[in-house]
């Protein structure tokens, strides 16, 4: 295989020197580096240069091989265009190609001259070339509104974010009208007209941050997973002042252009909050999907160390949480000093809580409002009852066989830890043991069936029983709160690592709906129903379940709704709440492929079930996002490769027709000679 073909078969590089107005240096920069590459021993030609009259810039293409370029009449003008067929003979290493989005005169084989570029790639030569942010296509309307000036030049973006190198020539704005007034980048009569339109400072600024700003989104299209990207991570409660927190790390997030998760922790004081306080976690809850955060939850005592744990395996860069208004009870260690050495490679952000300071922090509001409804909470009471009347018995039973009263006292201390142990809360434990203490003293303590007592050692016995059975429930209660937290943490996360896995491997957008629907449905024991995006409107549904009663019109009109606001409605909700289903739309950022309905009738999701929920249609929202991303590759790659056979083909038949024409064309040269002899 010959060199040529070799080039063929490989495809060049494109790297593009990127300003955001005329007299950058774009140009220039791209002649230093083709003059550096040159040095280095790459063999490098000028394709095209507009030097605008600049004469530093034509000195500085001095030394640098130019292939001539191709003139064109238009209009009796004379223009020039790049060569393209002569640089692909050239065949050079790597091309200089000024003024990417130029128009090409009419007759030119491509219109503009990015087709030419595109066609130099293809043939393995590297191009290096030049572009402003004002002629990228999806910038136009804001430019234009900057500017009062529609750019008619313009490039699709894909062409920017799928160079190789993009390099941003940059200078401040007051040095670049310096230049402009020195002449350096017009003439006198048009740097005074481009003085009072297109070149102020406020312009200038303007177009520079969107530069920027492009450059920037540019990278992140291209490694939106890398660990280099920042990562917010915000904490959820029922505190009235997590909201504020929440949009504080959105509005930080956005600024970094950064992933954004929110994690709530559970633990045993918030597993059985309010109907006010669980009613607020869930809506602050939303709000953080709403503003695009990665709901995620954790179980645990230590908040301070989950956290830890989340940010090191996440890769966590920033976290926010709220000032708390108290330090530890056991020492000057505050929460966000834990929180430093439990992460300590993330950087904390504290968001000061004036309703927090004022209420002595919020996790004593969140507490004595537990302690309040645990007061209230009679659930376990029957069992201490019949704990304390079994207790009774035993003792009975051994009196009447002659125990004595130290026996008989051990009886009711095992009885108030027997109680302390299968006690619901604290207070049912003291309220058996106080039971125990009195039976005891009553009937079995001399003298009996009178509560004074001539064994004063008896006295410390009660308090050891009262400090004992408090202790005890304590631990218990905070145990069975553990173990449930874990087994149902353990099996939320076996049911989201399932998903993901399963996700993964469905390639179809129905597929995903369908799989996303029906788990959501199995785990809820509710139907659901999914309704596609289809331009704005609802899809065929597909559904997991009796849907009848998420089918019917005003049930549409809801989803409906919520697929063009991009707002949950529904049961549970402010929004439409007579409906009978809840609705949530499935996306991923701003991106809505549908809108999932669950039947829940009267009753509303709990906070687990809200977590688990919003965690299955964010993964099924990145899947989707991915399968897009592939088809827009594929497609990307289909054009490619068709551009590619359609040059190879035009090659191949300007080879095959050459030569037959060139023959045919002697002969004819020589039938009309005028000296021919007859056997000629």
């Amino acid at each position: 295989m010959s060199d040529a073909e070799n080039t063929c078969n490989k495809r060049g590089r494109l790297k593009i020197f990127f300003g955001y107005a005329a007299g950058t240096g774009k140009t220039w920069a791209m002649l230093e580096a083709g003059k550096t590459a040159r040095e280095k021993g790459a063999d490098v030609v000028i394709g095209y240069l507009e030097p605008h009259d600049r004469p530093d810039t034509s000195r500085k293409a001095e030394g640098l091989e130019t292939v001539p370029c191709r003139v064109q009449d238009h209009n009796g003008l004379k223009l020039r265009e790049m060569d393209t067929d002569a640089v692909i003979a050239r065949a050079p290493q790597i091309a200089l190609v000024d003024e990417l989005a130029h128009t090409n005169a009419a007759g030119s084989r491509h219109r503009k001259r990015y087709r030419d570029i595109q066609e130099l790639l293809v043939h393995g030569i590297d191009v290096y070339t030049t572009v402003n942010v004002q002629h990228l296509e999806s910038l136009q309307n804001q430019v234009a509104a900057i500017t009062g000036i529609l750019v008619r030049e313009r490039i699709p973006d894909d062409i920017f974010d799928l160079a190789d190198q993009i390099e941003l020539v940059d200078i401040e704005a007051p040095e670049l009208l310096d230049r402009l007034r020195e002449g350096k980048i017009y003439h006198a009569d048009q740097a005074r007209l481009a003085a009072q339109n297109f070149f102020t400072e406020d312009n200038l600024v303007a177009l520079r941050e969107i530069a920027m700003r492009r450059c920037a989104d540019r990278l992140n299209r291209i490694a939106p997973e890398t660990w280099a990207r920042d990562h917010v991570l915000v904490c959820l409660s029922a505190s009235p002042s997590n909201a504020r927190i929440i949009r504080s790390a959105a509005r930080m997030a956005r600024a970094f252009d950064a992933r954004f998760s929110a994690l709530y922790i559970q633990t045993a004081d918030n597993r059985n909050l309010e109907a006010a306080d669980e009613a607020r976690l869930q809506e602050n809850m939303r709000l953080a999907n709403r503003l695009g955060a990665q709901i995620e939850s954790a179980s645990g005592e230590d908040i301070a160390g989950q956290i830890g744990i989340f940010a090191r395996q996440t890769h966590v860069t920033k976290i926010v949480i709220g000032r708390r208004g108290r330090k530890s009870v056991f020492g000057p260690v505050s929460f966000a000093q834990k929180l430093a050495e439990a992460a300590p490679d993330s950087e904390i952000f504290i968001i000061p809580d004036p309703e927090a300071d004022a209420a002595d922090g919020t996790g004593t509001r969140n507490r004595n409002s537990g302690l309040k409804r645990k007061a209230t909470d009679m659930s376990g009471l029957g069992l201490q009852v019949l704990v304390v009347g079994a207790t009774f018995i035993l003792a009975w039973a051994g009196e009447r066989l002659g125990f004595s009263q130290a026996n008989l006292l051990a009886v009711f201390i095992f009885g108030s830890l027997a109680g302390a142990l299968y006690a619901r809360h604290i207070w049912q434990s003291v309220l058996s043991c106080v039971a125990c203490v009195i039976l005891f003293g009553y009937r079995f303590a001399h003298p009996v069936m009178s509560v004074v007592l001539f064994d004063k050692g008896c006295l410390m016995a009660f308090a050891a029983m009262l400090v004992i059975s408090v202790v005890v429930s304590r631990l218990a209660i905070r145990l069975r709160s553990q173990a449930s937290a874990s087994a149902q943490a353990a099996a939320q996360n076996a049911l989201l690592y399932e998903a993901g896995q399963s996700l993964q491997t469905l390639e179809q957008d129905a597929d995903i709906a369908a799989y996303v629907t029906r788990e959501i449905s199995r785990y809820l024991n509710r139907p659901a129903v999914f309704y596609p995006n289809r331009s704005g409107s609802l899809g065929k549904p597909l559904y997991a379940g009796d849907p009848a009663g998420l089918l019917a019109a005003r049930e549409q009109a809801v989803a409906l709704w919520t697929l063009k606001n991009n707002r949950r409605a529904g049961a549970s909700t402010d929004t439409l709440q007579g409906a009978r289903g809840l609705y949530l739309a499935l996306r991923h950022r701003q991106h809505i492929f549908g809108v999932l309905g669950i039947d829940l009738g009267r009753d509303r999701l709990s906070t687990a079930e809200n977590v688990v929920v919003l965690s299955l249609l964010g993964q099924a929202g990145l899947a989707l996002e991915n399968n897009e991303n592939a088809r827009l590759r594929e497609q990307e790659a289909l054009k490619a490769q068709q551009q590619g056979m359609k040059t190879s083909l035009l090659r191949s038949i300007s080879h095959d027709l050459r030569t037959p024409l060139t023959t045919i064309g002697a002969s004819a040269d020589l039938l009309t000679h005028p000296g021919l002899h007859e056997d000629q």
